[in-house]
């Protein structure tokens, strides 16, 4: 095959892709805002592309003294009327292996991953609020069922994917009491 045959080959493709990221990377913006007007859009906000029934991450990081509030959007007739989220602690930890023979201990470290909330645990929110108490590492993790054939629950094909955002939105932890 010609050189440049495989060449706009590969940038078809690649078109193709991107265009399919790009009319996804806005969705965040139809989520749901908080009520409170103090909150203002996070840079950290994002939409993309997801596959039914396969986890997808946002790595994020909150930082001491914010209040933070999640909302999601995403594409019902394809990821389903649901989905479901949780927010996952990254912890880095130390595992020091003292030395038998008077060389020095060995550390490795292992990235720990601690679930603090569930959307299956709190009746399917679709949204959280919290405040930051350290600055830390986190992922919001997404899972979405799809829709069967027949417009019910269930997974219709592992190969659809739609469209999710996730809104995030932060202000300065009100001073409350004395």
């Amino acid at each position: 095959m010609d050189l440049r045959k495989i060449f706009f080959i590969a940038a078809c493709a690649a078109s193709v892709l991107t265009s399919a990221q790009s009319e996804c990377s806005d969705y965040w913006t139809g989520a749901q805002r908080s009520s409170d007007a103090r909150f203002r859009t996070n840079g950290q906000s994002r939409g993309a592309s997801v596959q039914v029934g396969k986890p997808t991450e946002l790595n994020i990081i909150v930082y001491k003294g914010q209040d933070y509030h999640i909302a999601f959007a995403y594409d019902e007739k394809v990821l389903g009327d649901s989905i479901h989220v949780r927010l996952i602690e990254k912890v880095r930890e130390a595992n020091i292996k003292p030395s038998t023979d008077g060389s020095p201990s060995s550390i490795t470290y292992a990235d720990v991953r601690k679930v603090i909330w569930d959307n299956a645990e709190q009746g399917g929110s679709q949204d959280i609020e919290f405040t930051a108490t350290s600055s830390k590492r986190m992922a919001i993790e997404v899972t979405a069922p799809g829709v069967s054939e027949n417009g019910g629950k269930g997974k219709r094909s592992d190969r659809d994917i739609g469209c999710l955002g996730i809104l995030i939105e932060h202000m300065p932890t009100p001073n409350i009491g004395f």
